[in-house]
């Protein structure tokens, strides 16, 4: 009988090959500020789906851990630390934000958290954000704090009157054939508009403005007249201004608010030539920000084997041979560099991001270059037309890779936009060539809770079809309460990729509660798999879909593809609440299984099911015991499978020494046994330490030390063989942050 474990090496590896170590994209996307009201929300974004999980804030609230799950996904991102800033303005503080792996659960490869540091203390709270790929943190009180430019003088002068209520139009005026579906979305858009004014974000209400400006007249169109001029005042367009008044004017003659209009209308010419809006005018909204780093890898194993024989009285296993190896396995030095340029006006928002990592093997003698993004990225605030060129991480509509192409979009209906894409994946797969293109639509609010896409989109493989899909995602987002699902479906080779759903509940402050059920295809669905799919004695095997193409049909490729591709299911059900002021308890259940496969010419016996591979895991978090500054994660799980069965018992620190150092030791012992008898102990310890100089720089070093001893099956000769190991890696480096 075949070895289970040797027929499902393949599909692990697909698995994880979403979590490889290599230097691929880092997690952190994009960190903005917003206003909501009395608050400023920080809304922290991810470049792939995540799950919110919980968050430990220390008692001198400047520090804040929120722990995060990475979602299943195609693409490859690197688990290496990355770091995001943002500088102070008036009640706002400095704010950095760090993601790492979460190492005190790191049998779980996909747990992770952020490391927020406040300049001063604020009060906040953390939540799941509006989509899968963010979160967010509220700073309470602070929302007039967030201005994307200073008010002009001229609007000191004229304060700015709140919106009148809509009142029916008589029929010679603008405005009075706009169908109640037009006056629904302009009020919706008035409001998103004022608020925006009020804030401060004067282009974000130009850019409100402007879509419902060009709706049909209706009850909004007047006071969205007015605004958009005072806008574009406040930024410093001046002749932009005059412009939108001068139209006003035109538009409507009579009323207190054209009495305004008209006496700032007359002063523009002196405003024009004021030294302060000069300078305005001049003052580019930019900003440049990224990091350089340099980290060391290091690592050396040592492993002793001892295999043992009965005695032929009957006494202690008598020691048969005994072999101890030692090694320096790892020898790296990797270079990062995260370069972020954006420039924003009135009437557009430009960004160029680049992200690039050279890895040096010492051991191998190689090096090896990982690009991951180098994009330019432009939206217009004017007609709703963006596009970004260049390679790029995936952002829905299908696209599962990353990818060197373009991607496009028009929003030709408030809160409603088509999309088109067309890329090349930026990972080479053998000797083929590929390409992509498709088309998606997003609405932003199919209701005030509801938004979600649909998309199309179609793979090319050496001139055959690769993939044609078609999907959906919805989301969910209300108070507490955000959810999300994905499906997503091949035409041509008719079957199901993905069918997912998440959610996260904000019950209160204190209690979180998450969910997630994933179903999909190990690998995805694609004709290129077939390339994978051939008998390893080959002295050639094919390379390119034609390669294939001279012995088998086309549509009997197609059929081995979904025959030969099996299906992964993952649940998970997780909370945290508190307990008391210092302490917080958490839960979580897990379930994943790939399903088996029937005999077929690649698998000629088959490949039998995983089975349920489960965990049960409960966690006790504490803060504050003894400084202002420390958090504890003490953790336990049980594992276990058809085959084996396992315990983790896991602890985490994270303390603060003043506001340079910070020190986060580390301990991990886990034992498994097999059914057959074999088994394996491993203890880890580890410590990080980070040192911050003058906020720009950090000093960071980590060890961790593995101690393990596994015991193989018995035999007829007696005790299985033992092999005891140890294993130290470290790293030390250095990131310039600016």
């Amino acid at each position: 009988m075949m070895n289970k474990n040797n027929l499902l090496l393949p599909v692990a590896a697909c698995i994880c090959a979403g979590f490889a170590s290599a230097a691929n994209a880092q997690f952190l996307e994009d960190v903005e500020l917003r206003q909501e009201g009395a608050n400023a929300v920080l809304n922290i974004k991810f470049v792939t789906p995540v799950q919110y999980s919980r968050s430990v804030a220390a008692r001198a609230s400047d520090v804040v851990q929120a722990f995060y799950s990475v979602l299943p996904t195609r693409d490859q991102i690197s688990n290496l630390s990355s770091e995001r800033r943002l500088v102070g303005a008036e009640s706002i503080p400095s704010i950095i934000i760090s993601d790492q792996d979460a190492n005190n659960t790191a049998q779980v490869k996909s747990s992770r958290k952020l490391v927020i540091r406040f300049g001063t203390p604020i009060k906040f709270r953390v939540r799941a954000g509006r989509n899968n790929r963010s979160i967010e943190v509220v700073l309470e009180g602070v929302g007039s704090s967030v201005k994307a430019a200073s008010v002009a003088e001229a609007s000191k002068r004229a304060p700015i009157a709140k919106a009148p209520e809509s009142v029916p139009l008589a029929a010679d005026k603008p405005g009075a054939q706009a169908t109640t579906e037009a006056d629904a979305s302009a009020a919706a858009l008035l409001g998103t508009a004022q608020s925006a004014f009020d804030g401060g974000n004067y282009a974000g209400a130009i850019e409100s403005l402007n879509q419902l400006l060009n709706l049909p007249p209706n009850a909004s169109s007047r006071r969205a007249q007015e605004l958009v001029g005072l806008s574009h005042l406040n930024v410093g367009d001046s002749a932009r201004a005059a412009s939108e008044f001068d139209l006003f004017l035109k538009l409507y003659p009579a009323g207190s608010d054209s009495d305004r209009v008209r006496q700032l209308a007359a002063a523009l010419p002196t405003i024009a030539k004021s030294p302060t809006q000069e300078k305005k005018v001049v003052e580019a909204t930019s900003s440049t920000s990224g990091s350089v780093s340099m980290f060391y890898y290091g690592g050396k194993s040592d492993v002793r084997t001892q295999e043992f024989k009965d005695s032929a009285l009957g006494g202690l296993p008598i020691l048969q041979s005994e072999t101890t190896l030692s090694a320096i396995d790892q020898k790296q030095l990797q270079t990062n560099v995260d370069l972020n340029w954006r420039y924003r006006d009135a009437d557009k928002d430009m960004r160029f991001v680049f992200r690039d990592a050279y890895t040096a093997n010492y051991i191998k003698d190689t090096g090896k270059e990982r690009l991951s993004a180098l994009y330019f990225d432009y939206r217009s605030l004017l007609n709703g037309t963006s596009f970004r060129l260049g390679r790029q991480s995936p952002n829905g509509g299908g696209v599962l890779y990353r990818f060197d192409g373009v991607q496009a979009g028009y929003v030709f209906k408030p809160k409603w936009k088509v999309n088109a894409v067309l890329g090349v994946p930026s990972d080479a797969l053998l000797d083929t060539r590929r390409t992509f293109y498709g088309l998606s639509v997003d609405a932003e609010a199919l209701t005030k809770e509801f938004s979600g896409s649909t998309y199309v989109i179609q793979q090319v493989i050496d001139g055959e079809v690769d993939r044609r899909g078609i999907g959906v995602d919805l989301r969910y987002f209300k108070d507490g309460l955000s959810a999300s699902a994905q499906l997503d479906y091949d035409l041509i080779i008719k079957g199901l990729n993905i069918a997912a759903v998440q959610t996260t509940w904000q019950v209160t402050e204190a209690t979180v509660i998450n969910a997630m059920a994933d179903r999909r295809t190990t690998p995805i669905l694609s004709l290129g798999n077939m390339l994978f799919f051939q008998n390893p004695a080959l002295l050639a095997p094919a390379q390119r879909i034609q390669d294939l193409l001279g012995t088998t049909p086309i549509e009997t490729l197609r059929e081995q593809v979904k025959a030969n591709t099996p299906y992964q299911m993952q649940v998970h059900f997780g909370g945290t609440t508190s307990v008391a002021k210092n302490w917080q308890v958490g839960g979580d259940f897990g379930v994943t299984s790939v399903d088996a496969l029937k005999p077929n010419e690649f698998f000629p016996d088959g490949q039998a099911s995983s089975g349920n591979l489960w965990n049960v895991g409960a966690q006790l978090i504490g803060t504050n015991l003894y400084s202002a500054r420390d958090t504890h994660v003490l953790n336990l799980s049980l594992l276990g499978g058809p085959t084996y069965h396992g315990t983790l018992l896991s602890y985490n620190n994270l303390s603060s020494l003043g506001e340079k150092w910070q020190l986060e030791p580390s301990l991990k012992y886990y034992t498994q046994s097999s059914n057959d008898g074999s088994g394996n102990d491993v203890w880890t310890a580890g410590a990080r330490a980070t040192y911050r100089v003058r906020q720009q720089i950090a000093l960071e070093t980590e060890l961790t030390y593995e101690r393990s001893q596994m015991t193989s099956a018995p035999t007829m000769a007696g005790p299985g063989a033992t092999t005891s190991s140890s294993r130290m890696n470290y790293y030390a480096g250095a990131r310039y942050d600016f």
